[in-house]
């Protein structure tokens, strides 16, 4: 359920020079489309099938031509429509989307939303944004891409959430205005994690907190290690090829994934003295999920231009030096990683 446009007008600020906003209607269709404008920059940006535009010149030329003009320096860009691909080609929602959102939010339970102002940080379609809202949280859900058609439709149903089609670098809102911020894989495929990180945490609240979710790198996983060796030399080749070659290729790659790995795990773990063997096994966790499911998650993997990845202590140590404070750094097939922004600035 979309916010209010009261709600829009007072929280929405210019990305370029963070200036108040002011929007003039479609008359025709006043509730869907318009411009948001800027008096300050004289920048506009157009409201259209519901959602705030809210890109600058820039991204909004390349995305909105389906990235023709993007060259090499573009890796954004090219995520972006990777990323706009992937969620409306696996737009769905699972029941098991919760306890996946609940997993990535550890230490925090349901009841911390309750009242909260949240930021969600690439929100894909929108599926980790309706749980925040169902739970209680006003939610303010951004995407660079196209993903934002999924997201709205997914977030409609639920509580108060708000889709922006935007750019994390400069999201456009004050500074110091939420609650929780967080960002789930979306970090590790941008050309400078951590400075993007930095930069989110300028629109966090004094006492507020910050979640983020970062590929792990395998430490003393010889296995693990070994697959991801293999799917980096495969990313060479797959991350230059159209999307939907892409798409077409994910299913033999989920296919050998639950033949080699879920099936087995499966099997294993039904034989307590074969338990631990079987939650040694790669790609376990998608024995909790359809084959769908995984087959969106190799498309993921093998599209997405930039994908970084973090041991324990390096996800540590972006927290510490952004002097955060309550840190926790927790295993969840990756790296959970949490702060709370000091009430007095250092």
């Amino acid at each position: 359920m979309s916010l209010s446009f009261e709600k829009l007008i007072e929280t929405l600020r210019c990305p370029e020079c963070t200036g108040r906003l002011s929007f003039n209607p479609d008359v025709s269709h006043p509730s869907v489309s318009g411009s948001f404008d800027c008096s300050a920059c004289a920048q506009q940006f157009p409201l259209v099938n519901g959602i705030p535009r809210m890109l600058l010149p820039r991204f909004r030329e390349l995305l909105l031509g389906n990235g023709a003009g993007a060259n090499s320096a573009d890796a954004e860009v090219k995520t972006a429509l990777s990323f706009g691909y992937e969620w409306n080609q696996f737009p769905e929602m699972y029941s098991e989307w919760e306890q996946n959102f609940l997993s990535y939010m550890q230490p925090h339970a349901p009841e911390f939303f309750r009242g909260k102002k949240v930021l969600d940080a690439g929100c894909g379609n929108g599926r980790f944004a309706y749980y925040a809202a169902k739970y209680g949280a006003e939610v303010w859900a951004i995407d660079l891409g196209s993903a934002v058609e999924a997201a709205r439709a997914n977030t409609e149903p639920g509580g108060s959430v708000q889709v922006i089609q935007a750019d994390l670098h400069q999201p456009p809102f004050a500074r110091e205005s939420f609650d929780f911020i967080y960002s789930l894989g979306v970090l590790h495929h941008l050309p400078d994690p951590e400075a993007a990180f930095r930069n989110l945490l300028r629109f966090l609240k004094p006492d507020g907190q910050i979640q983020v979710f970062l590929y792990w790198r395998p430490e003393s996983q010889p296995i693990k290690g070994a697959l991801l060796s293999l799917v980096d030399l495969g990313r060479k080749i797959t991350t230059r090829l159209p999307h939907p070659i892409i798409h077409a290729l994910s299913f033999p790659a989920a296919a050998a994934a639950f033949v080699g790995f879920v099936w087995p795990y499966r099997l294993l773990s039904k034989f307590n003295r074969l338990k631990a063997v079987a939650e040694r096994l790669p790609m376990k966790q998608y024995a909790a999920y359809s084959f769908r499911v995984c087959v969106n998650d190799q498309f993921d993997r093998f599209s997405a231009p930039i994908e970084n990845r973090y041991t324990r202590q390096e996800v540590a140590d972006w927290l510490n030096r952004a002097r955060l404070e309550d840190v926790s750094v927790l295993p969840g097939f990756g790296w959970v990683g949490s702060g709370r922004k000091p009430a007095v600035p250092a």
